[in-house]
């Protein structure tokens, strides 16, 4: 015998029979097995359709804080080029005598943009992590 919820009306599996001291209350517990049965495919169906939608929307984050951060990370290699030149001719102007100048403003730029592509990774990792949860949920809808 099979029940149905832990209570209510049982279904012979052997016999076809059913056993049900109140025919309504098994037709209402049909109802709701067979309503719950639907709407659960039509999630089902809507998560298939929306997936690739979020794959979508992932992709186009994650290509984009890709370039940001290649864009600094550009900056950053360009500014370091700079300021190794400038060391060596200020060590140089030093060696000659010469005041070298300010050497020291260019170290702080690569600093700040330092900082930004550590911002900038810390935030992919944020936002990676933000969707991936969301996208659990959603699937375990």
């Amino acid at each position: 015998m099979k029940h149905y919820f832990g209570h209510g009306p049982s279904l012979s599996i052997f016999s076809g029979n059913s056993f049900c001291s109140d025919p309504l209350v098994f037709m209402s517990d049909l109802e709701d097995r067979i309503e719950r049965e639907f709407q659960l495919r039509e999630a089902q169906e809507q998560r298939r359709l929306e997936e690739p939608e979020y794959q979508s929307i992932r992709l186009e984050l994650l290509i984009g804080y890709r370039q940001t951060l290649d864009d600094l990370q550009t900056r950053n290699r360009k500014a370091e080029k700079k300021a190794k030149l400038r060391k060596a001719i200020g060590e140089k102007l030093k060696a000659r005598g010469v005041s070298p100048g300010e050497v020291g403003g260019q170290e702080t730029e690569e600093e700040k943009i330092s900082i930004v592509i550590d911002k900038l990774n810390k935030d992919i990792l944020v936002s990676t992590k933000n969707l991936s949860r969301s996208m659990d949920a959603y699937v375990h809808f």
